[in-house]
C-alpha cells in the first residue's frame, strides 16, 4: 500500500531457495577446496602406498644418477602416472561431492536427485579413470620386466647360460605299433603242408577168369525140369525123364 515493498516476497522469504548465483557460489569454493585437498591426499597416498623405498631418485649432485636417467635404463614415466591416477580418482570424489553440497542451496528434492546422478556418475568416471591409466601402464610394465629379465641373464654366471646355435634335436623313439586284427568276415584257411609225390605204380592187369568145369556150374540143389517138370537129383545135369540139358 505505501510502496515500500517490504512484503516476503520482495525479500525472497516466500522461496526455500537461494538462487542459482548462490548455489554456483558454494560449489565453485567447495570446489577449490577439493582441488587443494586432492593434491595433499595424492602426495600422502602416494608417497605410503604406491612409491618404491628401494629406488634411486635423480640427484643434481649425484653425478651416477645422470647416465641411468639419460639412457632411460631408470623411467619415471610410471611414477607420474600412478601419482595422477591418484590425484585423479581423489578430486573426481571430491567433484561430486561438492557438487551435491552445492545443491542444498536448491532444496531437498534437488538434493535427493542430484545425490543420486553424481553417485552414479562418480562410479561410472572412477571406473573409466582406471581402465585409461591400465591400458598407458601395459607398455610401461612389459618395459620393466624385460628390463628386469635382461639384468638377471647379465649377472648370470656364462657357465650356466645354454649354448648358443640351435638346440640339439630329441633322438628318434619310435612309437608302439598297434597289433593288426584279423578279419572276422573273411577267415583265412590254414596252409597244408606240401606232400611228397609218389611216382605213379602200374596197375597189374586183372586175373582171367578161371575155366569152370562142368561139375561146379551144376546147380548145388535140386529141382524139377524146366520141360517136363520131373524132379531132378542134386548134382544132376540131365533130366532122368526128358534128358534135358540143365546147364
Amino acid at each position: 500500500m505505501y510502496g515500500y515493498g517490504y512484503g516476503y516476497n520482495n525479500y525472497g522469504y516466500g522461496s526455500p531457495s537461494f538462487g542459482v548465483g548462490a548455489a554456483g557460489g558454494i560449489f565453485v569454493t567447495l570446489l577449490a577446496i577439493g582441488f587443494i585437498a586432492a593434491i595433499v591426499l595424492a602426495v600422502v597416498v602416494y608417497r605410503k602406498y604406491a612409491s618404491d623405498g628401494n629406488e634411486q631418485p635423480l640427484s643434481l649432485k649425484d653425478k651416477s644418477t645422470w647416465g641411468p636417467f639419460l639412457r632411460f635404463d631408470k623411467l619415471v614415466i610410471d611414477k607420474i602416472l600412478r601419482a595422477l591416477y591418484i590425484f585423479c580418482a581423489i578430486f573426481t570424489a571430491f567433484f561430486f561431492l561438492a557438487l551435491v553440497l552445492a545443491s542444498l542451496a536448491d532444496g531437498i528434492a534437488v538434493f535427493l536427485i542430484t545425490l543420486i546422478m553424481c553417485a552414479i556418475l562418480c562410479l561410472i568416471i572412477e571406473l573409466l579413470e582406471r581402465v585409461s591409466f591400465e591400458s598407458v601402464m601395459l607398455s610401461v610394465i612389459i618395459t620393466h620386466n624385460t628390463s628386469d629379465i635382461k639384468g638377471m641373464l647379465e649377472r648370470r654366471p656364462t657357465t650356466e647360460l645354454p649354448p648358443a646355435g640351435p638346440a640339439p634335436e630329441p633322438p628318434f623313439q619310435p612309437g608302439p605299433v598297434a597289433p593288426v586284427e584279423p578279419d572276422s568276415e573273411s577267415p583265412v584257411a590254414p596252409v597244408e603242408p606240401e606232400q611228397p609225390q609218389t611216382p605213379a605204380t602200374q596197375q597189374a592187369p586183372a586175373p582171367a577168369p578161371e575155366a569152370t568145369s562142368p561139375e561146379q556150374t551144376a546147380p548145388a540143389t535140386g529141382g524139377f525140369c524146366p520141360m517136363c517138370g520131373a524132379p531132378i537129383q542134386p548134382g544132376s545135369h540131365f533130366c532122368p525123364e526128358c534128358g534135358k540139358k540143365l546147364d
